[in-house]
């Protein structure tokens, strides 16, 4: 059963027609605004949420949607007897139900919740409103459903990885199970039986294998560090690549795969085809569809989203974020990008004792001045 979350300002009227809701609805209802918070960013069943309106709390409920459209984007239904006093601010960001309304509050429900979930297909599902993530998810629209390879360029914990999920989530791909190789993990006497598989008796000892390429029929692979692959095994991924066919090692005949290839680097490989590292045929075959994620450094303005979300993510219940700790991780400048930021919260989180995390609770790893703006 789909279930709704609820905070009021103590309305036995309101109440009184959400009770009828319970036969197609969980109702939970939440303690404080922060409860209510925290219950819809980490509850996946929650399909909505609610809120007791009146103009007296327009400011804690202001910030409260904000929070809630960046985290979890769940539909907002405010509440209220009165048709005074709205806040033309709030109209922009949820939708008002008045008492006469109310009826229609489970259709209402239910269709918010349809129309959010066809946003997700189409990629809404980056934290952050900067310029920089508005066009990642313009390109993961764009390329998602293309059977071309995609090449995401970035540093180290900038959240690669997440692009390439992202772009099978929304293809036509996604029901079939996402398969990721890191090439800078494998040794290269494994490279080739991991990527292509092995027959019994490719050499001693050697069991029935298959290989990531079919592992990753009908679905994605995604080859991270891409740049550390293989030179031997570099020609036969092209091979597969142009021609949907490959060998594993020990077999008498091709395999076909019908796979799609996502790859992820935080190397320049143009340099690496310069120096002879990587293969240039290689290197323009799977660099059709490029997508650059910038460092956390050049897109700050994500920082206070992202870290409200990692803080109801992985924090002991509700951890706050104080003003003071949001200003110390904004004049951070994040060498390690986003999973530098989600380990520092997690500490944080992990030794609050007071549910509010201040700027003293905000510990870096790197003690270096030019990690600081």
């Amino acid at each position: 059963m789909k279930a709704i979350v609820y905070w009021d300002v103590d309305s036995p009227r309101i109440r009184k027609v959400l009770a009828e809701l319970e036969s197609d609805f969980e109702i939970r209802l939440a303690s404080t605004l922060g409860d209510l918070l925290r219950t819809s960013a980490r509850d996946n069943d929650i399909c909505a949420a609610l809120i007791g309106y009146s103009s007296a709390d327009v400011v804690s409920v202001a910030k409260l949607i904000d929070q809630l459209s960046s985290l979890s984007r769940l539909p907002v239904f405010l509440l209220t007897e009165r048709r005074c006093g709205l806040s033309a601010d709030l109209r922009k960001t949820s939708v008002f139900i008045y008492l006469e309304e109310l009826p229609l509050l489970r259709f209402k429900i239910l269709a918010a919740d349809e129309l959010r979930k066809r946003e997700d297909s189409n990629a809404s599902m980056f934290i952050g409103k900067s310029k920089a993530m508005r066009d990642i998810s313009s390109l993961v629209r764009k390329y998602a459903d293309s059977s071309h390879p995609v090449l995401i360029l970035g540093e180290t914990g900038t959240g690669k990885e997440l692009v390439a999920r992202a772009l099978h989530t929304c293809s036509s791909r996604r029901d079939q199970v996402f398969i990721a190789l890191n090439c800078s993990a494998l040794p290269e006497s494994l490279a080739e039986s991991e990527m292509f598989g092995t027959e019994k008796g490719a050499f001693t000892d050697a069991v029935p294998h298959k290989g990531a390429l079919k592992k990753a029929e009908k679905s994605t692979l995604f080859l991270d560090e891409i740049a550390s692959m293989s030179l031997a095994v570099q020609p036969k991924l092209l091979r597969a690549l142009e021609l949907g066919e490959f060998w594993k090692l020990g077999a008498e005949k091709a395999e076909k795969s019908d796979f799609r290839l996502v790859s992820a680097t935080c190397a320049n490989l143009e340099a690496q085809v310069a120096r002879g590292l990587f293969r240039a045929d290689l290197f323009f075959r799977i660099s059709d569809l490029p997508v650059v994620v910038p460092p956390l450094r050049e897109r700050m303005e994500d920082v206070a989203d992202l870290s409200h979300h990692f803080c109801l993510q992985e924090g002991k219940g509700w951890c706050e974020l104080s003003e003071a700790a949001v200003a110390k991780l904004m004049g951070y400048r994040w060498p390690g990008n986003v999973r530098e930021l989600k380990s520092v919260l997690n500490r944080a989180c992990a030794n609050v004792q007071r549910g509010r995390i201040e700027a003293e609770d905000i510990v870096f790893m790197f003690g270096l001045e030019d990690a600081w703006r």
